[in-house]
């Protein structure tokens, strides 16, 4: 029996449908009134709890009897109001997990971190596992730090833990939530790129990695997943061109962007309803934080998808659910 948190959420309701293909018994996570993403026929083999991270007795019913938990539940923001449910549920409900994982004898913690959470590499140099540097720069990175810590002292206890550090996320689902989004923005319109970069993972290669260790031997160690680093830039233009949208074509400059992060809590008075630009968000758009996931591809023999060839899936999917009218 497999037990996932966070099954309503982008990655894991991907991860849910690779373990129902495989035939696996799933038990998952489920905040009350979420929406589920998933084809019924899917969704019906999954025994749902309904519950949260800051909820033990919901975890523990979600765990009693199993022997795997992956640990996808987060909060993701990088606005300055969400500080403190950031680090409750990322750190908390991390540690709940942990403890909960300890009492019930789980074989294997399989936790979902992020490369938010891995300081930035000195001179330019890709990031990997062994970079010592600054402390994340975000008020999520530092939750999903944090969150870290509680796996490495579930792992002194006894606990069989992995942690994973996905780059960006490509893969489509709730097109008004996270990654999925940039692909809606851009079909509406995206003016404006910034110069920094980082690197993209499909979504698909991150689930078969996620079960791949927790089917190994491996235990105690943490990985970066990212296949490939792209300029924002770049990322968003060919978005644009599959979706025979027009590109990005307003660079914007750093000064440009701390005044609009200033400006921002006016326009959100005004127009609640559009989008919101924060101080991190308008600081870490100038990043260029690129990663190497050799330490992966040693391990596992693992080939990722070329990022080219996920954006034009996701592209694919995108303007499906846009035909089928699944996209408001």
């Amino acid at each position: 029996m497999v037990f996932v948190t966070g099954g309503t959420g982008f990655l894991g309701l991907h991860l849910l449908k690779e373990l129902v293909d495989s035939g696996r018994h799933i038990r998952a996570l489920k905040r009350r009134q979420a929406p589920v993403f998933l084809e019924k026929q899917v969704a019906e083999k999954i025994e749902w709890v309904e519950g949260d991270v800051l909820d033990i007795p919901s975890l523990e019913n979600g765990v009693r009897g199993c022997s795997e938990l992956y640990h996808c539940a987060a909060k993701v923001s990088f606005q300055s109001k969400d500080r403190k449910t950031i680090r409750e549920v990322n750190v908390e409900g991390t540690a709940n997990v942990v403890n909960v994982a300890l009492h019930y004898n789980i074989r294997k913690l399989v936790h979902v971190s992020s490369v938010a959470a891995i300081a930035t590499a000195t001179n330019n140099l890709p990031v990997n596992e062994s970079i010592i540097g600054e402390y994340p720069s975000s008020s999520y990175g530092i939750s999903k730090y944090l969150a870290e810590q509680e796996v490495w002292r579930g792992a002194a206890e006894g606990l069989n833990a992995v942690i994973i550090n996905p780059a960006i996320i490509i893969g489509g689902g709730n097109w008004h939530e996270g990654t999925p989004q940039f692909f809606l923005n851009v079909w509406r319109g995206m003016p404006f790129y910034t110069s920094g970069g980082s690197g993209f993972v499909a979504v698909l290669d991150v689930v078969k990695l996620m079960v791949y260790l927790m089917e190994s031997d491996i235990k105690n160690e943490r990985f970066i997943i990212s296949a490939e680093n792209w300029t924002y830039k770049d990322f968003l233009y060919l978005i644009a061109e599959l979706l025979k949208k027009k590109p990005p074509y307003i660079h914007l400059v750093p000064w440009l962007s701390e005044f609009i992060w200033r400006f921002e809590p006016i326009r959100a008075t005004l127009f609640p309803d559009s989008p919101v630009i924060s101080k991190e968000t308008a600081r870490l758009s100038h990043q260029r934080q690129f990663f190497d996931s050799s330490k992966i591809k040693n391990v596992s023999g693992f080939s990722f998808t070329p990022i080219k060839l996920s954006i034009e899936g996701t592209c694919s999917q995108f303007m499906e659910d846009l035909t089928n009218g699944k996209i408001k």
